[in-house]
């Protein structure tokens, strides 16, 4: 990922691929976690881990989040340096293109292994033209590029309505009103729809995108972050980086403290009101640290780049759009084999990476998306 200036972002390189690893071994864990949603596509009865259950949960704040706002961060400068039709263009190849064949051509398959897994004498036909269409239509992974999709439209939206946007500033410190706002805005709209309904309820919109509603706002709110971090020269010399050792302990500390609220916060008999609040504010607080602890923590540890690092980075698009195809399979193949918890988890998530990872390098990058 370029600076204007020349100088390459390795930082964000490196967070990228990081963050998409960790997708994957979240998704992983979920196949081992208690409680596991009904719907997730391949679940291991035998042995529930509580490990799993918590890095599930404690994980499941930031991921997004983070890929929202470096995707805000470049978005802008993108729309800032090309004209709208090679904006566009680019974005069809790049994004638009992977989002609408995985959703209509892979999606369909990924969904389909919740029955098969469960012996389910349906047949794929019979789902893809009955079920899927109804309770379980979903876009698996590919979710993600069709909300970028609609964000990019309400960046270029804003610009046009107000073309300064696309206006760098000269290199600043941001003030506590941003970072306050910031935790406002996710706070609240967290709260205010997760009195309506569950925080993990997913809903899809005229076939088009797939959401979480009680994270919409926050998504978008992240990703306007990062389009004024652009703005505003953040990681630039003379620019705004978070600081890892003044974001190290509030990040631990939420943290600690949304996970603690998430597992056992029901025991205590708040009303139901009390428990939406309190975790619409952690979940915001969680949100907010971890964002700007994993930039100040990158930009001064991984700011650099080598053989390894460089194939990682090169090949985390495809390890994304690959993993759900191929995590479940394995996933699901594991299922009934006699070995601990742990080791079968780590022996998913490695065949994973590494069928991904290859593909991702001998296949998809050959391919002018990836």
């Amino acid at each position: 990922m370029q600076a204007d200036k020349g100088r390459r972002l390795y930082f964000l390189d490196n967070l990228k691929w990081f963050i998409i690893w960790l997708m994957v071994v979240f998704h992983a864990a979920m196949c081992y976690m208690a409680y596991a949603p009904e719907w997730w596509y391949v679940v291991d009865k035998a042995d529930p881990s509580f490990g799993a259950t918590a890095f599930v949960c404690w994980a499941d704040v930031f991921i997004m989040p983070t890929m929202f706002f470096v995707s805000g961060y470049f978005g802008l400068r993108s729309l800032a340096r090309y004209d709208l039709g090679s904006f566009w263009r680019g974005k069809l190849r790049r994004i638009i293109g992977p989002w609408l064949f995985g959703a209509a051509c892979i999606a369909p398959l990924v969904t389909y292994i919740t029955l098969a897994s469960r012996n389910s004498p349906m047949g794929f036909y019979e789902f893809y033209t009955t079920l899927f269409w109804g309770v379980f239509y979903q876009q698996a992974q590919y979710w993600y590029l069709g909300a970028l999709t609609a964000l990019y439209v309400l960046l270029m939206a804003a610009c046009q309505a107000m073309p300064s946007l696309k206006e760098r500033r000269e290199a600043g410190v941001p003030g506590i009103a941003f970072f306050l706002g910031l935790f406002a805005v996710c706070a609240i709209s967290i709260g205010l729809v997760s009195s309506y309904m569950h925080p993990d309820t997913w809903k899809y919109f005229a076939y088009i995108l797939v959401l979480q509603p009680v994270r919409i706002v926050s998504y978008i709110a992240v990703f306007f972050a990062g389009a004024w971090a652009w703005k505003k020269r953040w990681f630039e010399a003379g620019g705004y980086c978070p600081s890892a050792g003044r974001w190290g302990l509030p990040f631990l500390l939420t943290g600690g403290i949304y996970l603690w609220q998430k597992l056992f916060l029901a025991a205590y008999g708040l009303e139901a009101w009390q428990t939406v609040w309190v975790g619409a504010v952690m979940q915001a607080a969680f949100t907010c640290t971890a964002l700007f602890f994993l930039l100040g923590l990158f930009r001064q540890c991984f700011d650099s780049t080598n053989g390894i690092l460089s194939e990682l980075s090169s090949t985390s698009y495809a390890v994304y759009y690959l993993h759900m195809p191929v995590l479940f399979p394995v996933a699901w193949a594991f299922v009934g084999i006699g070995m601990g918890v742990g080791m079968k988890y780590l022996s998913v998530c490695a065949l994973t990476l590494g069928l991904c990872f290859l593909l991702g390098k001998y296949v998809l990058k050959r391919l002018p998306s990836f």
